[in-house]
């Protein structure tokens, strides 16, 4: 079954197309209250390291990524749901355990992209994935 897990978590990462570009900033445990839109991509089942470093839209502005914990026990975890949006986020912030919002401004209150490396969940080996989904152990200059 974990097999199973594995292989539909890689396909849906394949799925998504990204853009390597980290956080600048993040604030963990919050997720912005009443952004002035609605997110513009949804990806479910990826790293919250796949959610802060790769840009899902051409202009996105911040990611909020929530946790999903059935995925607890995976190389890479945490895993869940990674909302884009391409708008101002607000000032106003919502606390939550599970919350981990990802900025690409200095809008969080802590800087970097926050969650570490992207890993492998097969092997927990860090790298990076490039646009097409395609997953390059030891890597840091995916497209």
């Amino acid at each position: 079954m974990r097999s199973f897990a594995l292989v539909s978590l890689l396909a849906l990462a394949a799925s998504v197309g990204a853009t390597l570009d980290p956080a600048d900033t993040n604030t963990k445990g919050k997720y912005p209250s009443n952004p002035s839109c609605s997110p513009v991509k949804t990806s479910n089942a990826i790293q919250a390291a796949e959610c802060s470093h790769n840009t899902r839209t051409s202009k996105q502005t911040f990611a909020v990524f929530t946790t999903d914990h059935q995925y607890d026990k995976v190389n890479g975890a945490p895993y869940g749901t990674c909302m884009a949006y391409n708008c101002d986020s607000g000032t106003s912030m919502t606390d939550s355990a599970d919350a981990w919002t990802f900025f690409w401004s200095d809008a969080g209150e802590s800087e970097g992209e926050g969650v570490g490396c992207i890993k492998n969940p097969d092997d927990g080996v860090c790298g990076c994935e490039n646009s097409d989904g395609t997953f390059v152990p030891g890597g840091s200059d995916c497209v």
